[in-house]
């Protein structure tokens, strides 16, 4: 993750300046106030239009008898038991949000390869129908957290959004505590102890006048305080416009400040877990042929939520559907964009990344490479960039004594070299520093791939062997484990490139489609590289207690008939 500019809003005597603490009051205040709202409280009129569904069902209902004829109709992989269909047993609610997932998987598969007309209308409101009246069960499943967003879209299309306007608020409330770590430039120190609050609140409105625009503002308001550390900043995260041609999904335009994400953000995420990563730029996007899509893209770094980075970004992505969970897709990317920048610095980026679905076992590759100039601090000139990276992926989904598990494992790699460790240059030092991946562990003492400074001293260019396991324990609740171990490409003459093994544990808890509660310790078994570089052979902790939050109301564009 990205290092957080400090742009704290502070008296002269180095205290937090008594309105913004004021200001941090009232937004807690609010947000404690929709909490008890929305656990009690619904929206009138989603009271009047959306259906509901008891916990146990049989076939007469009209639940089980449009998933039934949706399963057929589209050969999911997961359908109603036949006990539930032939024999009139009672099926229960969890069932039915798994095979919703599997019919939804199979009309987007066709969509992807065949475009959004393939589906009938009355099949896209059946299935948003399902998808509203079965969310406070969805949304404790693993298979349908990781694809919210994809599924979200894909059931409120650009061209044909269910919804006239939109208006809410979504983020994240944090309480978190590190031992020998220090929390706001995410560094190892033995000895020190330290906790803080951490908000992250985006109010926001969508607004479809027509099929064809799309008009989105939102807000941030972002800060952390505790102890000696204060941050508070409150401005524009995403505000744009997009328009495609009316009645086609062939070409669109984004303009304004927005957010980009593709792929596993391996390369390019938003920042999530923090304050965020957003640009003032324009987005052209193709779909040239059935299954390929092809983004266009340029703009500049946005203030306050680039972490001090100035610069611009251009380039493009294309994603190609080959055939039913094989997608081959294709970056490149200039970005000029740095904290300190030396003039006539830049870095190309060039990636490829397949994915694979073979029943229950999904396969990923991304490979990268790097080129570009960087400045050398000897020469005073600059080099040429020649770096590499990439990593690849491999899970398993099973269900083990009635519960769903998923299994996973991944090795990453990015290039070091002696320069980077001597701080002469970082010309062979593989840079992805957007990244959104959870590959490099969720404390963030180890932020991106280029390496690692402990102390005085440098590591450069990683290798990370991950292992983990999440099972869901109830529709409510899922657990996950994992264990990352890192391992340097180049380190100082006599030091040890063992860096450490990092363990992570999240405990998810889904309070209604709302509202989620995260309960997450990390532990950082240091190596020698860091015995050798501060004298100290401390292991890093990191907990933390969040609360993750959607609270929105809209008006649809037609009542959904019951």
């Amino acid at each position: 993750m990205r290092d957080i500019s400090c742009s704290a809003m502070v008296g002269k005597d180095g205290n937090p300046r008594r309105g913004a603490l004021q200001s941090l009051g009232r937004v807690v205040f609010c947000l404690l106030m929709a909490f008890f709202v929305s656990s009690g409280i619904q929206v009138a009129y989603a009271e009047e239009t959306l259906p509901q569904i008891p916990n146990s069902v049989t076939i007469e209902h009209w639940s089980c008898k449009d998933i039934t004829e949706l399963g057929k109709k589209y050969d999911a992989t997961r359908k109603l038991p036949v006990t539930v269909v032939n024999e009139g047993k009672p099926c229960q609610k969890d069932e039915l949000a798994r095979c919703l997932l599997s019919i939804m998987d199979r009309m987007m598969d066709m969509c992807e390869k065949e475009g959004q007309e393939v589906l009938p209308a009355e099949d896209r409101e059946k299935v948003s129908r399902l998808h509203e009246a079965l969310k406070d069960t969805l949304v404790s499943m693993e298979g349908y957290q990781t694809r919210r967003d994809t599924i979200e879209k894909f059931l409120a299309p650009p061209e044909e959004p269910p919804f006239l306007y939109k208006a809410g608020v979504k983020g994240f409330l944090r309480g978190e505590g590190v031992g020998n770590f220090r929390l706001p430039d995410f560094s190892y120190n033995p000895g020190h102890s330290e906790g803080r609050f951490l908000y992250r609140v985006l109010p926001y409105f969508y607004w479809h006048p027509t099929d064809y625009l799309d008009i989105h503002l939102e807000g941030q308001g972002y800060g952390y305080t505790g102890g000696s550390q204060y941050l508070g900043q409150i401005s524009l995260y995403q505000g744009f416009v997009e328009g495609r041609l009316p009645a086609k999904d062939t070409i669109a335009l984004k303009i304004g400040r927005q957010e980009f994400v593709y792929g596993s953000t391996f390369i390019l995420g938003a920042n999530s877990f923090f304050q965020g990563l957003t640009f003032d730029a324009a987005r052209i996007r193709t779909k040239p042929l059935t299954g390929l899509t092809v983004d266009l893209l340029g703009g500049w770094y946005a203030s306050p939520w680039s972490g001090g980075v100035k610069g611009n970004l251009t380039g493009g992505y294309a994603s190609y559907t080959l055939k039913e969970g094989t997608v081959l897709e294709a970056y490149g990317f200039n970005d000029t964009g740095s904290s300190e920048h030396h003039s006539g610095e830049y870095l190309n980026i060039w990636g490829l990344r397949g994915t694979a679905k073979f029943g229950p076992v999904s396969f990923e590759i991304e490979p990268v490479f790097e080129s570009g100039r960087t400045f050398n601090g000897d020469t005073r000139m600059n080099d040429r960039i020649n770096a590499w990276g990439g990593h690849a992926d491999i899970t398993l989904e099973a269900e083990l004594l009635g519960k769903k598990n998923t299994f996973f494992a991944s090795y990453a790699y990015g290039s070091g070299g002696k320069d980077a460790v001597n701080g002469i240059s970082a010309k062979r030092e593989f840079r992805n520093p957007d990244t959104d991946t959870s590959l490099t562990g969720d404390m963030s003492l180890i932020g991106d791939l280029s390496g690692v400074d402990v102390g005085d001293y440098r590591a450069s260019g990683l290798q990370i062997f991950n292992l983990g396991w999440g099972v869901e324990l109830t529709k409510e609740m899922s657990c996950s484990a994992a264990g990352r171990y890192f391992y340097a490409n180049a380190v100082p003459d006599g030091f040890s490139r063992r860096i450490g093994l990092e363990t992570d544990f999240t405990l998810t808890y889904a309070v209604n489609d709302k509202l989620s509660l995260l309960v997450g310790y990390d532990h950082f078994f240091v190596g020698k590289f860091f015995r050798d570089a501060t004298g100290s052979g401390k292991d890093v902790d990191y907990g933390y207690v969040m609360l993750q939050f959607d609270i929105s109301s809209m008006k649809p564009r037609s009542l959904v008939k019951k």
